[in-house]
This record gives structure tokens, C-alpha cells and sequence, in this order.
């Protein structure tokens, strides 16, 4: 029972620990490059993530028709500076900045 009282100490410590540096903005370097890392898998960066989020965010109306279409617009503004669409250079440069 030692053992299980340890583990539960030990785990309470550095959940606070963890959440005091997050808070305190220690852990903003490695937020931005775990974003960059995830964002690439899925093919984006953050300007075409930000991009597409923005535009399909925000129902214009409840018509389904216009919401298909809102949608498509979204994905392709976000692919034109997304991975390997013509824009990527300036999608990366931007997401740089972000």
C-alpha cells in the first residue's frame, strides 16, 4: 500500500508542477512546436489551420446547400496556403509569425 500512496504524491506534484509552468507561460515554446508538429501531420500549418477556421467558424445561414459550400470555400482557401499548395511558402512564412 506504500507504493500507491508514492505514485498518487508523486503524480498530485508534478500535475502541479506542470500546471504552474503552464500558467506562468514556461511551456508557450514547446505549445508552439507541438502545434507546428500536429498541424503538419494533418497537412496544415497555422495560417491554412486559422484560415479555414475562420471561414467555416461562423454559420452564414442554416441552409444546407450554403453551409456544403461555406465549407468547400474553407478547405480551399486553407489548401491554397496549406502543405503543398501554391501559397505554402507564404503560409509558412506567416505561420512563423503566429
Amino acid at each position: 500500500m506504500g507504493y500507491e500512496l508514492h505514485i498518487i504524491v508523486a503524480f498530485t506534484i508534478l500535475s502541479l508542477v506542470v500546471g504552474a509552468a503552464w500558467v506562468g507561460g514556461y511551456l508557450d515554446a514547446y505549445q508552439s512546436k507541438a502545434q507546428e508538429v500536429v498541424l503538419d501531420k494533418m497537412g496544415e500549418n497555422k495560417a491554412s489551420y486559422g484560415l479555414k477556421s475562420a471561414i467555416t467558424g461562423q454559420r452564414v445561414t442554416e441552409d444546407e446547400d450554403v453551409n456544403k459550400l461555406q465549407d468547400e470555400v474553407g478547405k480551399d482557401a486553407g489548401g491554397v496556403v496549406g502543405k503543398g499548395g501554391i501559397g505554402e511558402g507564404v503560409g509558412n512564412a506567416l505561420s512563423k509569425g503566429l
